[in-house]
């Protein structure tokens, strides 16, 4: 039987309820451990069916997890492929052997192996398809790949400035388009096995031929 005071309250109503000016604890934290594996999901979805085709179905069946897991975290397919496309960055290693020649044909072929043997590197046709259509999505693979996989060469090429090997007023943007432009437009137009080794060199040494200093 309950016992109520005297205004007709239940004490154990109080009881039940926090003090005052306490704020009740927060609900559960999001689960973060499947984050990953829809990340790594919707990026070879992207490099398989490009954004268009992409949906949020197949990446959670993908990922193993229940669509409304998906939706929870990224309510929106861009929302969902931008986030993916921003874990994308990589670091990249130096190339300084003390041979201006070698470490520019070790940049530019770190530039021709990630766009051959790397998940992000399938990724780049698809959305530069798609670049009309979907520009913010473009912008974010540029940022986070492309502009790194430049400042590898770009970076040589300074040095080279530096040292006084190459000529002193040189257009580090426009050599750095001489030396990788070449090596995507063949790897997207005849084909990746057409970029060899052998012709990295041949570029930079062309390349090479017009920029040295006198």
């Amino acid at each position: 039987m309950s016992v109520a005071h005297a205004n007709g309250t239940d004490p154990r109503e109080h009881s039940s309820r926090p003090p005052s000016g306490v704020a009740r604890p927060p609900g559960r934290p999001r689960d973060t451990r499947r984050d990953p594996l829809i990340i790594e999901a919707t990026l070879t979805e992207l490099a398989a069916n490009g954004f268009g085709g992409l949906s949020m179905e197949a990446v959670a069946a993908a990922a193993g997890v229940g669509k409304a897991t998906v939706y929870r975290r990224w309510p929106t397919k861009g929302a969902l492929v931008a986030e993916a496309l921003a874990t994308l960055a990589t670091s990249h290693e130096p190339h300084d052997t003390g041979s201006l020649r070698d470490d520019l044909v070790a940049a530019v072929n770190a530039v021709r192996r990630h766009g051959i043997q790397t998940l992000s590197g399938r990724i780049m046709p698809r959305v530069l398809a798609e670049k009309e259509s979907h520009p913010d999505l473009f912008d974010t693979y540029r940022q986070q790949v492309i502009v790194p996989a430049r400042e590898q060469v770009a970076n040589v090429l300074r040095r080279g400035v530096a040292s006084g090997e190459l000529k002193a007023d040189l257009d580090i943007d426009l050599a750095t388009d001489m030396l990788v432009g070449p090596v995507s437009y063949r790897q997207y137009t005849a084909g990746s096995n057409e970029v060899s080794g052998t012709r990295i060199s041949q570029i930079v040494d062309t390349v090479l031929g017009g920029i040295r200093a006198d």
